[in-house]
């Protein structure tokens, strides 16, 4: 019988598990264009045998596949797992405790103007009491009960309102105790306001003090790039400061963190694609009625709209760039097959507010060529680019740019590397000293009917004046239409010496004009089309 007792006792003693809490403490964040990798780190003191370690302080969104635990050598790990943790929540946000510390301040207002109610209602009935006893007292007399029935109301006026006042004051105190109680309820059921624990099966041959690091990553988070672009004059390189507004909801606020901004993303699709079989069939053809639209104007007008829209700049107004600093003695670049990650050696605080925290990273000095830009089709306006080469070097990520020329702010960019070949041009603003006029010349343009057709001229003159004290390089871009129907013949007869791309219907000049000379441009061309048809576009 005792051998028996001893066999089932036996495993018990043996496996037996004690749980030991932990906080883990958040060292480092990289910090993805969707998404981000949390590392913590700890100890843990550790009986010998197995444990059950209950670590905090983790994001309450998380990867689980993504979850990677490391500990001390001597110790093994038998099982992880991520729980939601729905207790610790109210210590980690510092809203939920700031409306937890304010419930208990009111809730206390409200206990105590309970209190004065109640000792004021006890005041009233005890006047009710003595006006009882002293109107069946046998020996009181006139006068005295004048005097007892002054007294009674007066101080059952006074009572009653200091009642009243109490209640009116009690309604607005629970009015505000609920509405902090259903803001409360509102955090606590926001599902990226609740912490998350890691549950570990730990087995240690003995006692220690073990040390161990967790990572994961979690979709709470992201960067997006943004640039200050600054320059004193066309003389002098451009600056141009590299930002990254950074966007948490993890639940869980980092303090003090080291970040690291990476152009990789862990939530790609990772498995190589594979090819089917390609099969096509046909349907019968539906006629479509003929609408006369001059397709090819539609074509170059798009081509026109691309150029000016990486160049282009708008009224936007945002601070002025900083001044230059030391960032890049605390930011290292390490480039990967995957993507480009940048490390910054200062901590950090960014709170789990799904709001944009603006970190400047990166400084670089590069030199431009400047030249003017101008489409007198869309703008009569000329614009100074700075031409970068070599730009693949800054490592860039598409965002917006806030451009800064000889100390003021001048408008807004936006570069897109995936659209830049060997030049990225930044546009630096509209320099007014630029007179552009474009007009059409109604001496040299017509409409003449021949046949059943009807041909249309027409002529315009580009003026271009430059009132500047020095001589300007200016790169002008204009078009003529294009038709992709064979019954609308689109002829070009004049384009001054224009470089000609009749796939695109796009026209170049390069012109260099010297202080207070005009450049005169003569552009024109024909449409020949069925007079009885509507040419739109035109």
């Amino acid at each position: 019988m005792k051998r028996i007792l001893f066999a089932l006792l036996f495993p018990i003693s043996v496996f037996a598990q004690q749980q030991i809490k932990s906080k883990a403490s958040l060292e480092s964040v990289t910090v993805y264009n969707n998404g981000a990798q949390l590392s913590h780190m700890g100890k843990v003191n550790l009986p010998a045998g197995t444990s059950e370690i209950v670590i905090n302080n983790i994001s309450g969104r998380v990867n689980e596949n993504s979850i990677q635990v490391g500990i001390s050598g001597g110790v093994t790990i038998l099982a992880v797992q991520f729980n939601r943790d729905f207790l610790n929540t109210d210590a980690a946000n510092p809203e939920i405790k700031k409306l937890n510390d304010s419930i208990k301040i009111v809730t206390a207002a409200v206990t105590k103007t309970k209190n004065e109610k109640a000792v004021e209602e006890q005041t009233l009935l005890l006047l009710d009491e003595n006006r009882k006893s002293g109107g069946t007292s046998n020996g009181t007399n006139v006068s005295e009960l004048i005097k007892l029935a002054d007294y009674y109301r007066s101080k059952n006026t006074e009572v009653r309102g200091a009642i009243t006042a109490l209640s009116l004051i009690e309604e607005n105190q629970n009015q505000k105790l609920t509405a902090l109680q259903q803001q409360l309820n509102e955090l606590k059921n926001n599902p990226n306001e609740q912490l998350g624990q890691l549950v570990l099966q730990l087995m240690s041959k003995t006692t220690t003090l073990a040390d161990y690091n967790i990572s994961y990553v979690t979709p709470g988070a992201s960067w997006l790039a943004s640039y200050d672009i600054k320059s004193a004059s066309t003389a002098k390189p451009l600056g141009l400061v590299y930002k990254a507004a950074i966007t948490q909801n993890t639940g869980l606020d980092w303090r003090k963190v080291k970040l690291s901004l990476s152009t990789g993303n862990p939530n790609y699709n990772i498995t190589a694609p594979t090819l089917n079989p390609w099969f096509v069939s046909t349907y019968p053809q539906v006629q479509k009625a003929l609408t006369g639209q001059v397709y090819g104007m539609q074509t170059a007008d798009n081509k026109l709209n691309e150029t000016i829209m990486i160049r282009g700049i708008s009224t936007q107004k945002k601070a002025a760039m900083p001044a230059p600093s030391t960032i890049n003695n605390y930011t290292s670049v390490n480039e990967t097959q995957l993507g480009v990650t940048f490390d910054i050696d200062i901590p950090y605080d960014i709170n789990s507010d799904n709001k944009p925290h603006t970190v400047s990273f990166k400084e670089y000095e590069v030199h431009a060529k400047y030249r003017y830009y101008a489409a007198p089709r869309l703008s009569n306006d000329a614009f100074l680019l700075a031409d970068v080469l070599d730009w693949e070097k800054l490592n860039l990520q598409a965002g917006n740019a806030n451009i800064i020329f000889e100390g003021t702010y001048t408008g807004k960019s936006f570069i897109n590397p995936a659209n830049i070949l060997d030049t990225l041009s930044l546009s630096m603003g509209k320099d007014k000293k630029i007179i552009i006029t474009k007009e059409k010349q109604e001496d040299f343009s017509s409409t003449k009917l021949i046949g059943s057709n009807k041909k249309q001229l027409f002529t315009y003159l580009i003026k271009i004046r430059n009132t500047k004290k020095e001589s300007i390089e200016l790169s002008l871009k204009d078009q003529y239409p294009l038709s992709t129907e064979s019954d609308i013949e689109i002829e070009l007869l004049e384009s001054n010496g224009a470089t000609v791309n009749k796939e695109t219907g796009m026209l170049s000049w390069q012109l260099k004009i010297a202080p207070n000379e005009t450049k005169t441009i003569k552009l024109s061309y024909s449409v020949k089309a069925p007079k009885n048809r509507i040419i739109a576009g035109l």
